[in-house]
């Protein structure tokens, strides 16, 4: 039997101390509405940061200086149960309008306090904690 193994990109995106949350589509199958950093799957060949740039883009709009792995998260996805493992990056917004994608229906700058009340996932918390300690807030 072959497994599928995934590696993922999870980004939080700060600027002068504000942390960006985007808001998933109802249109989405897993967690439809829930706040979220962004990420995606890194493709066959491709470096976890080049990942991370791309992604971005893709998801935001943005362009980004990544400044640090920050945390590594661990999950299965989907009804296949598919294992994916993950590094979660710091990164600081560098240029770029803010236009989401359709993965997307709400992007918002919100402090790190608020950034934590939004946020449900597992690590969520302690990502938004690492960058808020490094940035004094």
């Amino acid at each position: 039997m072959s497994a599928k193994f995934i590696v993922a990109v999870a980004f939080v995106i700060e600027r002068d101390g504000a942390i960006l949350m985007l808001r998933r589509s109802p249109t989405k199958d897993h967690a439809p509405g829930e706040w979220e950093f962004g990420s995606g799957r890194v493709e066959y060949g491709e470096h976890p940061e080049d990942a991370v740039h791309r992604e971005v883009r893709e998801e935001t709009g943005l362009e980004v200086d990544i400044v640090e792995p920050i945390t590594t998260f661990h999950f299965y996805r989907g009804a296949a149960r598919e294992e994916a493992v993950g590094i979660t990056f710091w990164c600081r917004y560098r240029a770029g309008e803010l236009a989401p994608s359709e993965e997307h229906d709400k992007a918002i700058w919100v402090s790190p306090a608020e950034a934590r009340s939004l946020v449900s996932f597992p690590g969520g918390v302690e990502a938004i904690d690492r960058v808020a300690r490094s940035i004094g807030r």
